[in-house]
């Protein structure tokens, strides 16, 4: 069974209505495409809310004061904040095949109009998207977990989400004369910018200011820590004596010189990063490994 088969229905329908106006000898390479991107973005969906702890329920009252995060069958996800001083914040993506900036909405003080539940619209009071297409998935946070908690997994699961699906769209659609990396410090000085609504020099400025000051840090001898990446710290390399060895592959005598000790930097990673980096499956991101 191929993989646009395998898809429900209300994907298989959404996937037709994108490629209506489409080439009809390309229509079913793209559906293909399509099918595959959008099983390898439910992958990432499901394997990164778990990861943090997110439950999956088909169901959620309007009135439930827990941080989520919503699949529609169109592929768009609408992060909604835990209820904080009772006020929620909601931002929604619409992560367009073949598009690499997804379109977006942020509202800082969002109320349920009616409860969450798969295969219906999700409706929303105090944003300027009022419904979304038919939820697919929804990821909820345990409610043990303090709403401080809730609210910093949720952006940490909204910002790998957002930018995982837009890798995967570019990793599996076909090349684009506008494709960028994602990850450069130009592309990631954008994206803060536009997330938080600030000039684009200022966010440039900070994070040049931020990285200077972890340089000069590390250059000082310091352990500087990197939030829940790990830390940066420099290492004494010690000194190395001269000495003769045999070239691998001619059999003969070379000299390796003498090296004096020298300070490198160290990243070593956190526990929780290392967790993290173990649970990944690397297939949704990595499809030109897969045989």
């Amino acid at each position: 069974m191929n993989a646009f088969d395998r898809l429900p229905y209300e994907i298989q329908r959404q996937i037709e209505m994108l490629l209506q106006e489409g080439n009809p000898e390309e229509r079913d390479e793209l559906k293909e495409r399509y099918a595959l991107a959008w099983e390898k973005k439910f992958q990432l969906f499901t394997s990164q809310t778990q990861s943090l702890g997110m439950q999956m329920l088909g169901r959620v009252e309007a009135d439930d004061p827990r941080g989520l995060i919503i699949l529609t069958y169109s592929g768009s996800l609408i992060s909604l904040g835990p209820v904080r001083e009772d006020r929620r914040w909601l931002e929604y993506a619409s992560i367009k095949f073949r598009s690499d900036v997804p379109e977006s909405i942020r509202a800082e003080d969002v109320r349920l109009a009616a409860p969450v539940e798969e295969g219906k619209t999700a409706s929303f009071e105090g944003s300027a998207l009022k419904q979304s297409s038919a939820v697919y998935k929804i990821a909820v946070c345990d409610p043990s977990l303090a709403p401080a908690e809730q609210e910093r997994r949720v952006r940490e699961a909204t910002i790998y989400l957002t930018n995982g699906f837009v890798k995967i769209n570019r990793s599996t659609m076909p090349a684009t004369p506008t494709e960028i990396d994602h990850f450069t410090l130009r592309t990631i000085t954008s994206y803060l910018s536009r997330r938080h609504d600030l000039p684009r020099k200022v966010v440039k400025e900070l994070l040049a200011d931020y990285l200077t000051l972890v340089e000069a840090g590390v250059l000082m001898g310091e352990r500087v820590r990197l939030g829940t990446l790990g830390s940066f710290s420099l290492t004494v390399r010690p000194p190395r004596k001269a000495r003769v060895m045999r070239h691998p592959a001619t059999g003969g005598e070379i000299l390796v010189p003498a090296r004096p000790a020298l300070a490198v930097p160290r990243f070593k990673p956190s526990r929780s990063f290392k967790e993290k980096a173990a649970s990944v499956d690397i297939s949704p991101l990595n499809p030109e490994e897969e045989s």
